[in-house]
């Protein structure tokens, strides 16, 4: 389960007030006080969140990167227990986009979180009055929609308002209708140009390919820019048991999305469907 607000708050502010536990209960009133001995998270800090009606949940934080602006903890206690990731990314022309990823098969559980999640995160990335930095980098590629892939994704949410793929300094995100892929640009270990689907297989949702567990987010049967990572990502599978090794993204500019992470894509273009 991934929960996702973004705002134009600044990157910094953002990950100030999430990882200083004091200030939770002021962007996530459901988090009435924390009792922690840390002023800032780090990895084996342990504390207690106390949130309505009596409710307290311990947690132990285990790990922080402040590079990436990541951190994850373990929520619960004994056997009941449920890992949760957050990131904060800078967006296009400035602001953030705050995430909350609910790990393993905990997450159709909790769904009902979203209500108290959703506008915890949409707090949390207003606007501050904090100084502003420089807005960072971030470069957004939209899909290239052929119109009968377009009339076969928008019963599926996936139209040109709500897909697109931005590259940041340090991620990767692609947002395709109800469908999210965040990974870091580290993990992305090479790519190449790709073509010639065919419609059945791949219009509508991210399809799964049943030869090498890829996903696909295409919008054509043209043209895309195919992914391979180092350690396989989460798409389909909101519980993470099923990761894809790989991704195809039917950009408008492949080459300036290969050119935008890095890669270089060498050799001839490869021609296959996913």
């Amino acid at each position: 389960m991934l929960v996702e607000a973004a705002g134009p708050a600044d990157p910094e502010s953002v990950w100030l007030r999430y990882t200083t536990p004091d200030a939770w209960p002021s962007w996530a009133p459901h988090m009435r006080d924390v009792l922690t001995d840390v002023d800032r998270l780090r990895p084996g800090a342990t504390g207690q969140v106390l949130g309505p009606r009596g409710v307290a949940v311990d947690f132990t934080i285990e790990a922080v990167d402040r590079d990436l602006r990541a951190w994850a903890w373990t929520v619960g206690r004994g056997p009941v227990r449920v890992r949760m990731e957050h990131h904060v990314l800078p967006t296009p022309g400035g602001g953030t986009r705050a995430t909350m990823r609910v790990v393993g098969a905990p997450s159709a559980a909790l769904q009902p979180y979203r209500l108290l999640a959703l506008p915890a995160l949409r707090r949390l990335v207003r606007d501050d009055p904090a100084p502003r930095a420089a807005a960072e980098a971030v470069l957004g590629f939209p899909f290239a929609f052929d119109p009968s892939y377009a009339a076969a994704g928008r019963p599926f949410g996936v139209t040109p308002r709500t897909a697109g793929v931005e590259v940041g300094p340090d991620w990767l995100y692609v947002r395709y209708g109800a469908w999210r892929l965040l990974t870091p640009r580290a993990n992305i270990r090479g790519a190449e140009l790709t073509g010639g689907f065919t419609f059945a297989k791949t219009a509508g949702p991210p399809h799964l390919s049943f030869a090498d567990r890829g996903v696909s987010f295409t919008t054509n049967g043209d043209r895309a820019l195919c992914l391979q990572f180092h350690e396989p990502v989460t798409v389909l599978d909101p519980t993470g048991s099923l990761r894809h090794p790989g991704a195809t993204l039917a950009v408008a500019d492949p080459e300036g999305l290969a050119d935008a992470l890095g890669l270089d894509l060498g050799g001839p273009s490869a021609q296959t469907s996913p």
